[in-house]
């Protein structure tokens, strides 16, 4: 692709080395590619090429040799850019040679100058580029930096697709820019500004500026930039149809942004799951182009590929696939992907894969030609397996057992099947929500001895069977991925939406996308009840409060509560609940504090407090990080500190394997019998109560 540019730019290639091309030109042919190119990701003026370069010494030669003073003015900053293919790199540490590189330049014009240029690693005037592969060196400036960077994405949005990536995948997918485009997941809208510049013949190096390398023309970067200008003009109006879809806010917004920075108009954003992706009346023989997420986990090995074993990845790719095969007849998507089996769960036969690199991570840009579906009314074509045949006769037991149960105990959110088969390791929770019965499935984090494939078809089979099995719509089945907690107690996952749920009379809040939790411990159900009944009337505090449900149930016996966690978003959500159950929040505090911090400073006396801390946590609002195994002790002695004459203190945790301080055990009574609830005997929590 890069050579079909350079060749339309009017530019002789007369080598190519690995990951670069070599081309006849002076200033204005490197203009031409520094603001026309869409796939390279630098351009270098060329100075010296030297071959049998053996040893870093010989690389310092050759970068000495060059005129650096009729390059680098005595009052601009350099960076060098150093790569390294085969010998060099098995032998010396890249940053040695960079180092040596360096000194070359600087010993250069120290000595015709008499003066010392200083090294920029965030903002440099000029670039050194060294290309050192085998026993040939490359050096040239770079007076542009890398061209990847356009300048529209927003600061801080994340950045998954380098945008002269998302240009070539574009070029590879055949993409005819009259005919219609849809990213499903746009996030910060690198496809659309690429997609849209393509269609309108915007150069993508129209917003570079000149930097301070002494051999640039002005006058004719000035004629070329004016040029290029004048064909943007001429397009501006080129109608477009392509539509970027997301369902999460934020990243819509990011689109928007880049869209308006990049002054692209005429695309179409739209808040939308996978799930209902359909295109819009009147396009037709379109192209899908979906960059989904890769996961932060390896596989059960590393052939898997990134987050291969995550649920929630597993089930995305699957609705990519149905709503491909159910709505867009005539098309055809391209995913790029860094997992294989992720890849294998969109469930379609690619017509291709192309092997691209996403940055350091080896990716599969896959074609998918998709025909007009075969059936209608849902996936047809995805059925449970014979297998899950005995999954789903044990959960219909358990349906009826545990509905009678919670009708007649007033429960309205619960488990209802928890591993109860090994090879089914999941956890299946009802929440009877004001838009009607939802299910979360939980699938707890598979063992390396399972095979990832049979995990994976068991897992889908639970998914498929859920809708039949409670009588619920499919988009009311949610999944996720129980892991070893690291960083954060409460991960932000995506963009939820909050649904109304009630427990003792009372309403709560839950978001059974959003986050790795919903917002409700199903399973501390009597654990509030019983604090609540404790505190009525009196003082209540509640630490690591999360969405402050505790308290809720405490304030609305009367008592007065503190709710402490470090999360402001879930503190304003306690408060939200404290206001949908029409309780005065002058009575109440919410306060956003390392909860360590707070016991240490906190000088009040409480009649019942509350402990339920995370395994381990890390956070940058944190003095160093918190370990439940390591703290414990300190934690209670503080807290025990707090809790008044007659007092009590509840200590609950999730940890597995946990045992308490023999210190701590001394003064403690075991009360996990009688509050863990009988729907979650299977994986109970551990409480102790203390009393003063």
């Amino acid at each position: 692709m890069l050579d079909d540019e350079l060749r339309d730019l009017g530019l002789a290639i007369v080598d190519a080395p690995k990951g670069a091309r070599i081309a006849h030109g002076g200033v204005a042919e490197l203009y031409r590619v520094a603001l026309h190119s869409r796939v390279a990701s630098r351009v270098v003026m060329l100075l010296d090429r030297q071959e049998g370069v053996e040893d870093p010494d010989g690389l310092y030669d050759v970068v000495r040799r060059v005129a650096w003073e009729s390059h680098l003015p005595a009052d601009a900053t350099f960076l060098v850019d150093l790569a390294t293919q085969g010998a060099p790199r098995e032998q010396h540490h890249g940053r040695y040679l960079t180092q040596r590189a360096k000194d070359a330049v600087v010993d250069r014009l120290r000595a015709k100058t008499g003066a010392r240029p200083d090294v920029d690693r965030n903002a440099p005037d000029l670039r050194v580029h060294v290309r050192w592969g085998g026993s040939q060196v490359l050096v040239g400036v770079d007076p542009f930096g890398p061209l990847h960077f356009r300048g529209y994405r927003p600061r801080g949005a994340p950045a998954p697709l380098r945008e002269n990536l998302a240009a070539a995948l574009l070029k590879l997918a055949a993409w005819d820019p009259e005919t219609p485009l849809i990213d499903p997941m746009c996030g910060s809208g690198t496809w659309l500004v690429e997609a849209a510049w393509i269609a309108r013949d915007v150069a993508p190096g129209l917003g570079r500026r000149l930097g301070a390398w002494a051999g640039h023309d002005r006058g004719t970067w000035a004629r070329l930039h004016r040029e290029a200008d004048e064909r943007r003009r001429a397009s501006s109006s080129t109608p477009v149809r392509i539509l970027g879809c997301d369902v999460d806010l934020g990243a819509l917004a990011m689109a928007r942004e880049s869209l308006a920075t990049a002054q692209v108009e005429g695309v179409t954003l739209r808040r939308q799951d996978v799930r209902d992706l359909a295109p819009p009346e009147g396009w037709e023989n379109g192209h899908l182009v979906v960059n989904p997420p890769y996961g932060e986990r390896l596989g059960a090995d590393a052939s898997h590929g990134v987050g291969a074993d995550d649920a929630e990845l597993q089930m995305l790719h699957a609705r990519l696939g149905d709503a491909f095969k159910q709505r867009f007849g005539g098309w055809t998507a391209h995913v790029l992907q860094a997992s294989p089996r992720l890849l294998q769960q969109v469930g379609l036969k690619p017509k291709a894969r192309h092997v691209v690199f996403n940055g350091p991570l080896e990716c599969r840009f896959a074609d998918f030609p998709l025909r007009a579906a075969t059936s209608e009314g849902g996936p047809s074509w995805r059925k449970p397996s014979a297998e899950s045949e005995s999954f789903a006769n044990r959960f219909k037991k358990n349906l009826k057992k545990q509905r009678a149960w919670a009708k007649g105990a007033g429960v309205s959110c619960f488990r209802l099947y928890d591993g109860d088969i090994p090879e089914y390791n999941v956890a299946v929770d009802l929440y009877a929500t004001n838009e009607g019965e939802h299910a979360v499935v939980q699938e707890y984090q598979r063992p390396r001895k399972v095979d990832p494939g049979a995990a994976e078809r068991r897992l889908r089979d639970v998914v498929l069977l859920m809708p039949e099995l409670l009588g619920v719509d499919p988009e009311a089945v949610h999944v996720r991925t129980r892991q070893r907690q690291r960083g954060s107690q409460y991960e932000k996952r995506g963009d939820g939406r909050r649904l109304e749920v009630e427990e003792g009379g009372l309403r709560f809040l839950v978001d059974l996308d959003g986050y790795l939790d919903t917002g409700l411990f199903l399973d501390h159900r009597l654990v509030r009840a019983e604090v609540a009944e404790k505190a009525r009337g009196k003082r209540f505090l509640n630490l690591f409060a999360y969405t402050c449900s505790a308290s809720v149930h405490a304030a609305a016996a009367g008592a007065t509560t503190t709710s402490v966690d470090l999360s402001q978003t879930y503190l304003d959500w306690g408060a939200d609940v404290f206001v949908r159950n029409r309780l005065d929040l002058r009575n109440h505090r919410f306060l956003r504090a390392d909860v360590e911090r707070f016991l240490s400073r906190e000088r009040g006396e409480y009649d019942v407090v509350f402990l339920n801390p995370p395994s381990y946590s890390r956070s940058k609002a944190m003095e160093g990080d918190f370990s439940l195994e390591r703290d414990h002790v300190d934690l209670l002695d503080f807290c025990l500190g707090l809790v008044a004459p007659g007092g009590s203190l509840y200590f609950t945790t999730h940890a597995r394997g946990f045992e308490l301080d023999p210190r701590a055990a001394e003064y403690a009574t075991e009360v996990s019998d009688r509050l863990v609830p009988p729907d979650f005997t299977r994986s109970p929590f551990r409480g102790w109560l203390f009393e003063r």
